[in-house]
């Protein structure tokens, strides 16, 4: 036969008990990487509302004058709300880490057999494989922190114009 192409000796896939554990675990670990997801959103949610109810309430106590408790609070929420999203973030990383190294086991496992990938890993090997204390720079400075960052700097940048008696 002319143009036709003969696969090497592959065999159909079967799964084997690891290859179910695996799939199950794959399966588990996506759910929980979703919840981070999902976690991550909300406290950003959160925080903004957080900080206005709070502001709103510590103005009334302050009987609509500002005062430093204002800024203070105004940092601090985000401070704290950042640190939870960064420690979700670097967790969700991890995980999907791990999801990346159950896959290739899988495929390396199963050779032989009828097994493709796209190619496209769960996550960049770079970026699990680098030493923690980066891991924790990025899980704190990545494009999706960057609204506690605009919340902090706009404290700053207010609570410079009171300090300066720019606004009182």
């Amino acid at each position: 036969m002319q143009g036709s192409k003969v696969l090497p000796d592959v065999q159909p896939y079967t799964k084997s008990l690891d290859d179910e554990l695996d799939w199950k675990l794959l399966d588990q670990l996506y759910g929980v990487v979703s919840q981070i997801s999902n976690f991550c959103f909300e406290t950003k949610k959160f925080c903004v509302t957080t900080e206005f109810v709070v502001l709103t309430l510590l103005a009334k106590f302050t009987t609509d004058k500002l005062d430093h408790s204002l800024f203070v609070a105004a940092f601090a929420i985000p401070v704290c709300f950042w640190f939870l999203d960064a420690v979700a973030y670097y967790y969700q990383v991890s995980i999907r880490g791990t999801m990346e190294a159950i896959r290739e086991r899988i495929k390396n496992r199963n050779q032989d057999q009828l097994v493709t990938t796209s190619g496209v890993p769960v996550i960049a090997s770079e970026r699990v494989r680098k030493p923690t204390r980066m891991k924790v720079y990025d899980a704190a400075f990545n494009h999706s922190m960057w609204i506690y960052g605009f919340l902090i700097g706009a404290d700053g940048v207010v609570w410079g114009l009171f300090a300066g008696r720019v606004i009182a």
